[in-house]
């Protein structure tokens, strides 16, 4: 008899069968259970869908359709807030962003990519840890995807590391790898589109207070402390940690010197305008997640020869479904009513009426962070957010203000658990999680003491507070 496959045993774990239990639980009070109050009922759902996206134990895909079908079998809030999250911009925006990385790897512009930077960088080891991370830095303002950056850029720092001479095992190579993936990553929540909590900030805030951010004006009020700042000091640590020689480049490196090809100068003529349209969207009004759907749909249509002949079955729809449920769950906190009950719990354990300004932005900040190592990155708009009407009555600052303390808090990454992006670059690269922790805790730890009063003084400076 043949024996089982041992990819199915490997697959079928305790935690699968723990979460499995947790849903029949919940599925089960909400049949069986009374009607009434909806609140408790919403509760049920919320806290067992972001336990099950804390603890990883199940995909996070998976969690999001356990979230629709949990709200929809139940009737716990009307279609429309349940399935807020597919009418928001910020998961279109995610959309938008897998198809362009999809667009890039297709034409072949990131390989390009590649065989352009590696010689401008290979003077030395300090100017090839800068090159790297601006290069992940300026991807950010190309690639409105996280993970699709992330995914994007692994292979090209790889190929940037073999090409200036660090091989597998070397300290420079962990360098120029590391330094870039955090590079696309750090300083990156300081950019609208960038990452997964910045969308997801965006569609709750549309959600609850009915007006997202604009691209202009989200990147005038963090990126230069959280953003260009936070990147400088990135740079240094990189180059504390990580010492190591000059670089060696290969003799013959590649056809950097070659035109591009015909698709890739479309795609980056395409980008091109995305960006600009993106940086001046507070003139023309449209939404950043928009010029990415126009970008995507120029990508998509046939005979433009950016993306492979069936595009759809090329792009990895787990952050679309992600994103969607992580701002519904938002929604539907804030219509239940436990926005408001989390609201009272806060501000009991926080004197935010009579503290002043600075303690405010301290307090908002913090726990925005703290909660960051509870229900991950992505989580913390989607919980915090519906509190910032009753948070703005109580401390005297605007709702705007209130929320964008999130970012401070959301940006200042402890543990790399916290961000799937980052847990997916570190897989592709080889590279040891342990590495990654200590560089995540030393850049906390240097933002909290250094970026986050500067970046008081830059809020009082613009008016924001």
């Amino acid at each position: 008899m043949a024996s089982p496959s041992p990819s199915l045993h490997s697959s079928l774990t305790v935690r699968h069968g723990v979460c499995l239990v947790a849903i029949l639980t919940v599925l089960a009070y909400l049949l069986l259970g009374p009607t009434e109050p909806t609140l408790w009922r919403a509760s049920a759902i919320i806290v067992l869908s972001i336990g099950l996206w804390a603890t990883g134990w199940l995909p996070q895909w998976l969690t999001a359709l356990v979230f629709f079908t949990l709200c929809t079998v139940a009737s716990v809030a009307p279609t429309s807030t349940i399935f807020e999250g597919f009418a928001s911009a910020a998961t279109w925006l995610v959309f938008s962003g897998l198809v362009i990385g999809a667009a890039i790897h297709h034409t072949g512009l990131g390989n390009s990519l590649a065989n352009r930077v590696g010689p401008r960088i290979s003077s030395s080891y300090a100017v090839a840890i800068v090159g790297v991370v601006t290069l992940g830095l300026m991807m950010a303002f190309v690639m409105p995807s996280g993970m699709g950056r992330i995914v994007l850029m692994v292979p090209i720092l790889i190929t940037l590391a073999d090409h200036l001479g660090y091989a597998p095992g070397r300290r420079g190579r962990t360098g120029i790898i590391l330094g870039g993936i955090m590079g696309t990553f750090l300083p990156t929540y300081a950019i609208l589109p960038a990452n997964v909590p910045n969308t997801v900030l965006m569609g709750a805030a549309e959600a609850v207070l009915g007006e997202p951010p604009t691209y202009s004006g989200y990147l005038l009020l963090h990126f230069p402390v959280l953003g260009l700042l936070k990147a400088i000091l990135l740079t240094g640590l990189m180059l504390k940690l990580y010492p190591d020689t000059a670089p060696t480049p290969l003799s013959h490196p590649g056809p950097e010197s070659a035109s591009l090809g015909r698709r890739e100068q479309a795609l980056s003529l395409l980008i091109a305008i995305a960006v600009v349209l993106w940086f001046t969207d507070s003139w023309h009004g449209i939404s950043p997640a928009w010029v990415g759907m126009l970008a995507a749909l120029a990508c998509l249509f046939p005979g433009t020869g950016l993306m492979p002949g069936k595009p759809m079955q090329s792009l990895n729809f787990e952050p679309f479904l992600y994103v969607a449920g992580i701002v519904s769950l938002g929604a539907l906190a804030h219509d239940s009513g436990l926005g408001d009950h989390i609201a009272a719990g806060v501000l009991s354990l926080l004197p935010l009426s009579a503290a002043p300004d600075w303690q405010v932005f301290g307090m908002l900040s913090g726990l925005a962070m703290t909660l960051g190592t509870m229900i991950t990155l992505p989580g913390v708009p989607a919980v915090l957010t519906p509190l910032a009407p009753e948070l703005a009555n109580i401390t005297g600052w605007s709702a705007n203000a209130v929320y964008m303390t999130q970012v401070i808090g959301f940006s200042t990454v402890l543990l790399p658990y916290q961000a799937p992006p980052l847990i997916v670059g570190l897989l592709m690269a080889k590279l040891s999680l342990r590495e990654a922790a200590r560089i995540c805790l030393i850049m906390a730890a240097a933002s909290i003491v250094l970026l986050w009063p500067l970046d008081y003084l830059w809020w009082q400076l613009l008016g924001q507070i």
